[in-house]
């Protein structure tokens, strides 16, 4: 790891399940004491982002009393900041742990937010749910929407404006 992504990253997961993530630097939003906010780069429905624990645990059931209240207040945050930013209309989100291979299980959240309406930003055309999306399966689908760090970047700026 370079000085200036040891500086950015030194205190996110040190048990290296997310090394994937190091070069990301626009994609990482928000440090907090127990959590770290990153912009997902599979965008798909515009703001979607990510919530890491920064302790290895392998299920939320391990969660400090402490844990859980930042998660549940830095959801709060970002739950407002995105209906400032961008007004979706609803939000999934999940802990999922289908890819332990890359994560070894490490405990993270998915906040995605839905839009029942075609939506642009920076230029760029994001996910909406309609007839023919509902159908589609979203692991599948968000795939092939990576968008690029330019774009990515806005929305992270977006995002912290409204923080």
């Amino acid at each position: 790891m370079d000085k200036k992504s040891e500086m950015l990253y030194g205190t996110f997961a040190p048990c290296g399940c997310f090394h994937a993530f190091q070069n990301q630097e626009t994609d990482f939003i928000k440090d907090f004491k127990y959590w770290f906010l990153g912009l997902n780069w599979q965008q798909g429905f515009l703001g979607r982002s990510l919530l890491f624990l920064k302790a290895h645990k392998i299920d939320e059931v391990e969660l400090t009393k402490e844990e859980a209240a930042e998660k549940h207040a830095i959801y709060c945050m970002w739950r407002r900041a995105i209906t400032r930013a961008f007004n979706p209309d609803k939000i999934n989100q999940a802990q999922l742990g289908n890819e332990e291979f890359l994560h070894k299980g490490h405990v993270h959240w998915h906040f995605v937010p839905r839009y029942r309406r075609p939506i642009t930003f920076a230029g760029a055309l994001f996910q909406s749910d309609d007839e023919h999306t509902q159908k589609v399966i979203y692991s599948d689908f968000h795939k092939r929407i990576v968008y690029p760090v330019e774009v990515r970047q806005k929305i992270k700026e977006e995002l912290l404006k409204n923080f």
